[in-house]
Formats: structure tokens, sequence, C-alpha cells
């Protein structure tokens, strides 16, 4: 693209996003025909404001009058519905600043405007284990799990198989064949498993993501890659948008079916 290209281009933006008036007078020329009188009580913009806003929508081939009557063309309805995507990419990507570099490589195929509303819970200086607790607590008053793993540090294991026992959990899960393979030598770290172990599917392979649903909720531990883990150190992320958990219940579907029943005899008692 040529300079030429790009100038035309960067004023139409400079349109919406110099006056956050543009954007709410076009946002209400999209519900339909109206006056500017009208306009400007509904987007608290003053007559003057608006009225050079509609001039310039109208020089620009946006916006067309009939009177005192007003309404967006077809291409002044693609110009703000556009102008709302780029923002809302900007909005989700500003809500994971501190972590988006942090997303596991399938969580980075999201729509990031589908994360502007995620809750993010990261370590500090005064509270290291913050998201552990957040986490914690999900775990401890949830009804239903699915668990998406390549490892489950044994403070979790014990709080879910309390959770079961309890009868308060229907609890699901698929993890690596590697870490399963660790509890096989380890008697008193594999017996919160057997609470479970029916309802356990082991992947013989590499899961890339630490994601759990939780009553609807995606749960997406963050954290930096280390050859074949991700090392949950940078926080945890939480949506219940509808596409993030249908993108979330898809990729678990996805490894359950490539996955074996665990065995519960191959777990050593305690």
């Amino acid at each position: 693209m040529t300079t030429d290209d790009i100038e035309p281009a960067l004023e139409a933006i400079q349109f919406f996003a110099n006056s956050a008036n543009s954007v709410r007078v076009f946002e209400a020329l999209a519900n339909g025909v109206t006056t500017s009188s009208a306009l400007a009580e509904r987007t608290g913009a003053s007559r003057s404001t608006v009225a050079r806003i509609l001039d310039e929508g109208e020089s620009r081939g946006w916006v067309q009058s009939e009177g005192s009557r007003y309404e967006l063309t077809y291409m002044g309805d693609l110009m703000i519905e556009e102008f709302h995507t780029h923002l809302e990419t900007v909005e989700g990507t500003q809500q994971l600043r501190d972590v988006v570099n942090h997303l596991p490589e399938p969580a980075r195929k999201l729509d990031i405007r589908h994360l502007r509303d995620a809750k993010i819970t990261t370590p500090s200086p005064e509270w290291p284990q913050a998201h552990f607790k957040r986490a914690l607590e999900l775990y401890q008053t949830g009804e239903t799990y699915r668990g998406l793993t390549q490892v489950a540090p044994e403070i979790i294991v014990r709080t879910l198989a309390d959770a079961v026992e309890r009868g308060q959990l229907e609890l699901e899960g698929v993890i690596e064949a590697a870490f399963i393979e660790e509890l096989h030598g380890n008697p008193e770290r594999a017996a919160p498993w057997h609470t479970f172990a029916d309802q356990v599917w082991v992947y013989d392979g590499h899961i890339p993501v630490n994601m759990h649903l939780i009553d609807g909720r995606v749960v997406l531990w963050l954290g930096r890659t280390e050859g074949d883990r991700v090392r949950e150190g940078e926080g945890l992320l939480e949506s219940e948008h509808p596409d993030v958990v249908s993108w979330a219940e898809s990729l678990y579907k996805e490894y359950k079916s490539e996955a074996e029943p665990l065995d519960p005899t191959t777990l050593p008692e305690s």
C-alpha cells in the first residue's frame, strides 16, 4: 500500500478516533432515521457539534439527509461497524496488556475482542500466590469441572478430590500420560487420584495448555512455555464469554477424543 493509499484511510479513522462525539452520533444514527436535535439530546453533544459531524459525514458519503432527517448510508454503516471492531480489539489487548504475551499458544487463536471482560488475577510481591488462591476458590465452590492439563499440582488435586468426596463436584479431566507416569512411583501423591480416577482420560502426547471449565466458566492458566511445559507463574484468566466457552469446550473434546480412560489399577495404593 502506497502513502497515497494510506493517508485517506488514516483520515477516515481519525474522524472517529479523534472525537468520541463522532462515534456516539454514528452509533445513534445506526439505530435508524433521526433528526439533528434528537441526536444532540441522545448523545449529549452540542447542536453545533452534531451539525459539524453530520456535515462532514455527508461530505464523505457516510450520511444522507432529507429535510431535517438523517440516516447512515451503507458505507457509513460499514465504517462505524469496522471502527467498533478495531476499538474492541484494542480494548481487548489493553485488558490483557500485562499478560497477553503469556497466553498459551492455543488461546492465541481466540478473537481478542472476546477477552475484553476477562477477569485477570496475577501474582504480586505482596501476594505472590494470588492466582493460586483464586483458582482454589473456584474449585472449592464449583459444581462441575472439566480439566485439560499437562500437570496437576498436588494442592489442586487434593482440593478437587475433597469436593468430589463431599458429593459437591462432578469432575472429569484429560491429562498428559507423562504426568500420570510420574505418579506410579509415588503412592502418597497418587492417593487423591483414586477418588476420581474413573473420570480421567490420559493423552499420550503434549497438551499445550492448562485449562479448566468450571460451571460454564473458562479458567486459563497463564505462563511461559519452557520446552514442552507451560510454567504457571504469570496468572489466571477467567472468561464467561460464549465464544471463549465454545472454544474451550471444543478444545477439550478434541483432546478427550484422542485420549484413553485411565486404568485406576495402574495407580499405586498408599
